[in-house]
C-alpha cells in the first residue's frame, strides 16, 4: 500500500510540474503575442498627408490649376460687367428712371454716331466712354432737368458687333461677339490654334470590311504669348494668354473691341526652368521676360521648397558653349538669398534656370499627433526647445474623449534599432518554440517581450492633471504623440454568465459589474479570476471590494479539467510497473 501511495505521489507532482510549465509557456506565448501586435499597431497609425507649411514664395501669386476646363472656367466667371473697364457703344440699351412727384421711365439706346437721347432734356456724346462714365454723364443731365427726384441708370442690354481672327487658327474670320468677348473667347470661336491636336476620321480597308479610324495631325506650334490685338485705329497690343493661364491676371487677357483683329502667329524663340517649379520644361520666351515671368509661366515655386541655390546656364554668343551664373550661394557662414534676390532678373532666348530646392520636411524637424485632438497632423519642433504639452496646445488641446490612460509618446528612431539577440530568439522561437529555448533565453525574451519600444516614460495624467513638469519631455524629430479615445466600459469575459461590455459607472466595485454579467458559471476557476487595470495592465487577484476604472478588464478562467479514466489507467500502470521491478528484483 506504502509502494502505491508513493507511486501515486510521484506521478501526481510530475503531472503538476507538466501542467504549471504547460501554463508558463502559454502565458509567455501570449506576452510575445501580445507585443508584436503593440508594434504593428503603431505602425499602423498613419501619418496622412503632409501639410504645407508656411506662404507662397511668390508674393501675391494666384493658384490655379491649368487646362481647358479651368480656361472656360475662367472665362465664365468674367461675364459680369466691370462698369470701369465697360466701353459703350453704338446698339448699346440704357435704362433711365426717375421717381419722386412723378415716375418716368426711358430705354436708351446708343446710335450709330455714339449718342444718347434723352427726351425732353437732349442728346448725349458717350462714345469712348466707360459705363460708369457714361452713367454719371446722363445722370448728370437728367438731375439738372429734373431737380429734386430720384435718377438711376442701368445698362439693360448690350450690342453685338463684329470682330475678326487670323493667323494660325482653325476658322479665320469674322465673328459676331458682345464687349464681355475676350482675346480667348475669340480665338475659341475660331477653333482654338492649329498646333492643338486634332482627330480627322477616314475610311481603312481590314479584311474587307470597312473600318472608321482617326488620323491625330499636329501642326507648327503657335504662339499664346506674342498674339496680336489690332484695333480700327491702327494701335496693336500684345496679348499673353500663357501669362493669363498661369497667373489668372484678366489684364494679359482685354476685351475685343468693335472692328478688332486678333492675329495669332507662331513661336520664335524659346526659354528653360527645371527643379522646384510646378511646370517645369520650356516656355515661350519674350523680350523683357525676366525669372519672375518664367516662374509665373511654370506655375509658381514649388511649395514648401525653399531656394538653397539658383543657376542660369546661358549660351555664350556666336557658340555653343554655355556658361554658369550663379544666383545665390549657400556656403556657411554666408546669409542664405530669397526668391526677391532674383525675380528681377532679364533673361535672355535659350536661357535654362535651374532652382534647386531642398523640402522643408527634410531640413525641419516635425512630430506627429494622433488621436483626440482637436487638430491632427504633423508640427514643427525645435529639438531641446519644443515639450510635448506645447505641441499638445499647437494641435488645439485634448479633445473631450480624450483618455489620458494609455496615451503614449513613440520615439520612432528607438523603434527602427534591432536587438540581435531578441531577433535570433524570436527566430528560434518561430523555428523550434519555446521548447527549443533555455531558461535564461525565455527570461530574456520574456522581458523583452514586455517592452514597448521606442516609448517614452511620461504619465499622461500627472501632467496634464497635476501639472508635473516632469513628466514635460523634449520632443524629437519624428515623435509620434497619441492620445486614445477614452473608455466607457468595462470588459467582463470568460467564465461568467453573460459576459460581455459593460457601461463604466464611476466609483463602483468589482460585485456591481460580476452582478452585471450573471455571476460565475459552473467551469470557473475563481481563484484564478482577475482584474486587468488599463492604465497599468497590471493582473490583481479578484477582490469583489476592489473599485474598477474606466477600461479595466475583468477576467474569469476555466477549471482545469481532470480526466479522471486517463488519470486512472496512469496510476495504475504506475502501479503495474513499479509491481513488476519489485518482483523481478525479488527473483535476483
Amino acid at each position: 500500500m506504502l509502494k502505491r501511495i508513493i507511486g501515486l505521489v510521484l506521478t501526481l507532482g510530475i503531472l503538476g510540474t507538466a501542467g504549471s510549465a504547460a501554463a508558463q509557456e502559454e502565458e509567455l506565448q501570449k506576452l510575445v503575442d501580445e507585443s508584436q501586435q503593440q508594434q504593428e499597431d503603431l505602425e499602423q497609425i498613419p501619418g496622412g498627408d503632409l501639410p504645407g507649411l508656411g506662404q507662397d514664395l511668390v508674393s501675391g501669386k494666384i493658384r490655379l490649376p491649368s487646362g481647358e476646363e479651368v480656361e472656360k472656367l475662367r472665362i465664365s466667371q468674367d461675364r459680369e460687367i466691370d462698369p470701369d473697364t465697360y466701353i459703350v457703344g453704338p446698339g448699346d440699351v440704357m435704362q433711365l428712371y426717375v421717381w419722386g412727384e412723378f415716375d418716368l421711365s426711358y430705354m436708351l439706346q446708343i446710335d450709330p454716331e455714339g449718342y444718347v437721347l434723352i427726351p425732353t432734356v437732349g442728346a448725349f456724346d458717350v462714345s469712348g466712354l466707360t459705363l460708369t462714365e457714361a452713367k454719371a454723364h446722363v445722370l448728370g443731365a437728367a438731375l439738372h432737368k429734373y431737380p429734386g427726384v430720384d435718377v438711376t441708370i442701368n445698362l439693360a442690354s448690350m450690342r453685338f458687333f463684329t470682330a475678326y481672327v487670323t493667323g494660325a487658327v482653325l476658322k479665320e474670320g469674322s465673328f459676331t461677339i458682345n464687349p464681355t468677348t475676350r482675346v480667348s473667347d475669340l480665338i475659341e470661336l475660331a477653333g482654338g490654334y492649329t498646333d492643338e491636336l486634332r482627330g480627322t476620321t477616314f475610311q481603312d480597308d481590314v479584311g474587307g470590311q470597312k473600318v472608321t479610324r482617326v488620323r491625330q495631325v499636329v501642326n507648327q506650334a503657335t504662339s499664346r504669348r506674342s498674339i496680336q490685338l489690332i484695333h480700327d485705329d491702327n494701335t496693336v497690343e500684345v496679348v499673353d494668354l500663357s501669362m493669363f493661364l498661369a497667373t489668372g491676371n484678366v489684364e494679359y487677357n482685354p476685351y475685343v473691341r468693335m472692328g478688332d483683329v486678333v492675329r495669332v502667329t507662331f513661336r520664335d524663340k524659346m526659354m528653360y526652368v527645371f527643379g522646384a517649379v510646378n511646370r517645369p520644361g520650356r516656355h515661350e520666351f519674350q523680350p523683357g521676360d525676366t525669372i519672375e515671368n518664367l516662374v509665373n509661366l511654370a506655375q509658381g515655386l514649388r511649395r514648401d521648397a525653399p531656394l538653397i541655390r539658383a543657376e542660369l546656364w546661358r549660351f555664350r554668343s556666336g557658340t555653343e558653349e554655355t556658361e554658369i551664373i550663379e544666383l545665390g550661394s549657400n556656403e556657411e557662414g554666408k546669409p542664405g538669398f530669397t526668391y526677391e534676390d532674383i525675380r528681377h532678373v532679364e533673361l535672355q532666348s535659350n536661357d535654362m534656370l535651374f532652382i534647386r530646392a531642398r523640402s522643408l520636411w527634410q531640413q525641419m524637424p516635425t512630430t506627429l499627433v494622433y488621436g483626440e485632438v482637436q487638430y491632427r497632423g504633423r508640427y514643427r519642433i525645435v529639438p531641446g526647445v519644443t515639450r510635448l504639452k506645447d505641441v499638445v496646445m499647437m494641435a488645439g488641446g485634448l479633445s473631450k474623449d480624450a483618455s489620458l490612460v494609455g496615451a503614449k509618446v513613440v520615439r520612432t528612431k528607438m523603434r527602427t534599432k534591432v536587438d540581435p539577440e531578441l531577433e535570433r530568439l524570436r527566430s528560434l522561437r518561430r523555428v523550434t518554440g519555446l521548447a527549443g529555448l533555455d531558461s535564461e533565453d525565455k527570461a530574456y525574451l520574456k522581458t523583452k517581450a514586455r517592452e514597448q519600444k521606442g516609448r517614452a516614460s511620461v504619465d499622461f495624467e500627472r501632467l496634464f492633471i497635476e501639472n508635473d513638469e516632469d513628466q514635460n519631455i523634449f520632443l524629437e524629430s519624428g515623435d509620434v504623440i497619441y492620445i486614445p479615445t477614452k473608455r466607457r466600459t468595462i470588459s467582463v469575459s470568460g467564465q461568467m454568465q453573460k459576459p460581455g461590455l459593460i457601461d463604466y459607472e464611476p466609483g463602483l466595485s468589482v460585485r456591481y459589474y460580476m452582478d452585471k454579467a450573471g455571476g460565475y458559471t459552473y467551469e470557473a476557476n475563481k481563484s484564478g479570476a482577475r482584474l486587468i487595470r488599463a492604465r497599468t495592465a497590471i493582473r490583481e487577484e479578484l477582490d469583489l471590494k476592489s473599485i474598477v476604472g474606466p477600461g479595466d478588464e475583468i477576467w474569469v478562467p476555466q477549471k482545469e479539467r481532470v480526466n479522471y479514466w486517463a488519470f486512472f489507467q496512469s496510476t495504475m500502470r504506475t502501479v503495474a510497473e513499479t509491481l513488476t521491478l519489485v518482483v523481478l528484483v525479488r527473483s535476483f
